[in-house]
């Protein structure tokens, strides 16, 4: 295959591609000439046209190109002006009675190749990733997701992937594009808060080929992201102490400690916990609901049934007796909400762990210590993965199986005393009981 560029005769921004191969099959030779989309560099424009091969050994290389035709059309127009002349004088020279009636001949048209054989000019190749985004990714596919998942990409698009990519021709993003868009997030950012930004540029791409508006996807490289470290965890005692301050607040706070540690609730779903989702007699709890900024969704994960512990059920029990507010279980009432009774936020959960864990002298964290505690906890006591997965809803058993590190630690120690064991005793033969010589009987006289 061979692809020589030169500039497009009648727009310089524009690359005229030649594109020779031979074809596999019928061993015949292919050539065609296409003008690249506008605002591509002389390698981008090589990379389009190889992108535009497979088209043509689909189509036998008989795919039109608007360019190509237009281009034949002036030809035929910018016709010379002496056959016209020549033709006009004969005419008027010819003098005849008889009117003889003349078919016009049709003009010729640009037919455009059927939708499995279309190039990508015949799509809308020019179109940008941001006039992408916002005309056709966000209303058809963006909008129709959870508000979380609206936010990420809104804020992702706007601040990372507009700036560097959002001006370029679909057609322009390459993989050399996204070389360049890996390497400057990377400067700045960790290579996990990378991986989510390019996962979003690889979904907006792969999108536009489902909608036939670009013929291939360049891939979308991601970085290798370093093994996460064991988190720490609340010892037993911390526990205790940071119940205890939680009791002597208020039996909110009690709640918001025992829902995070026994029952492994996000903070979110702490907001949304419902009194219709528990019942005290039977002794369980249904997770179905999630708060974000304040619009009622399902989980994150899956939604599930938990237990609940004595200790929590008591907790629960005496809060309701205490502060039958409205359907939510827990409420929030201070100078920021004028004296009225609000739902709880994720921030005012955060508020509420801050004050028991002053007051029990504990290091400052947020929600999400309590339910890593709570889960591993139930691996230390020799939990199986598969019930931690349950408590934990995680929709995929390999999340679950980053809290099974303290069991690693547990069975790395049962080998460690293996090896203490053995090393006490001699090895090899000298374990085994020698055989007795065998003594000779007196000779009788």
């Amino acid at each position: 295959m061979k692809i020589n560029l030169r500039p497009y005769a009648h727009d310089h921004t524009r690359w005229h591609v030649d594109i020779r191969l031979m074809h596999p099959t019928t061993q015949k030779e292919i050539r065609k000439r296409l003008v690249a989309p506008a605002g591509l560099s002389e390698a981008q424009a090589r990379a389009w046209g190889e992108r535009q091969v497979p088209a043509l050994l689909l189509g036998g290389g008989r795919g039109a190109d608007p360019d190509a035709a237009r281009e034949r059309e002036e030809e035929v127009v910018a016709a010379p002006t002496k056959a016209k002349a020549k033709a006009t004088k004969t005419k008027t020279k010819t003098k005849s009675k008889t009117k003889t009636k003349t078919k016009p001949r049709a003009p010729a048209t640009i037919t455009s190749p059927p939708s499995h054989l279309r190039l990508v000019e015949w799509s809308a190749s020019a179109m940008t990733l941001r006039e992408l985004y916002e005309e056709r990714f966000d209303p058809e596919y963006v909008q129709l997701q959870k508000p979380a998942t609206q936010v990420g990409y809104e804020t992702v698009f706007r601040n990372h992937i507009a700036p560097a990519l959002g001006d370029l021709p679909l057609a322009a993003i390459d993989v050399a594009q996204l070389s360049a868009f890996r390497a400057g997030l990377r400067r700045t950012m960790k290579a996990s808060t990378c991986n989510l930004i390019l996962a979003k540029v690889a979904k907006m791409l792969r999108y536009a080929r489902q909608m036939r508006i670009i013929e291939v996807v360049p891939e979308v490289e991601r970085f290798t992201v370093p093994r996460a470290r064991p988190k720490a965890v609340l010892s037993a005692e911390q526990i205790t102490a940071l119940v205890a301050a939680a009791r002597a607040i208020d039996t909110a706070s009690e709640v918001i400690v025992l829902l995070a540690l026994d029952a492994g609730l996000r903070s979110a779903e702490i907001c949304a916990l419902e009194w219709a989702d528990i019942d005290l007699k039977e002794g369980s709890i249904l997770v179905q609901n999630n708060t974000f900024r304040g619009i009622k969704v399902t989980p994150k994960g899956t939604i599930g049934k938990l237990a609940l512990t004595s200790a929590l059920r008591e907790a629960l029990e005496r809060h309701r007796r205490s502060e039958p507010i409205g359907p939510l279980v827990l409420y929030r009432q201070s100078k920021n909400t004028a004296g009225k009774w609000e739902p709880q936020t994720p921030n005012t959960i955060r508020h509420y762990l801050r004050v028991a864990q002053r007051r029990a002298g504990l290091p400052i964290s947020g929600p999400h210590l309590l339910r890593h505690t709570s889960l591993t906890r139930l691996a230390n006591l020799g939990a199986s993965v598969h019930v931690i997965q349950a408590v934990a809803r995680h929709s995929w058993l390999q999340t679950t199986q980053a809290y099974l590190h303290t069991q690693q630690v547990g069975l790395a120690r049962e080998a460690a005393e293996l090896l203490d064991r053995a090393a006490g005793k001699a090895p090899g033969k000298s374990l085994a009981k020698r055989a007795k010589s065998r003594q000779r009987a007196p000779r009788r006289a």
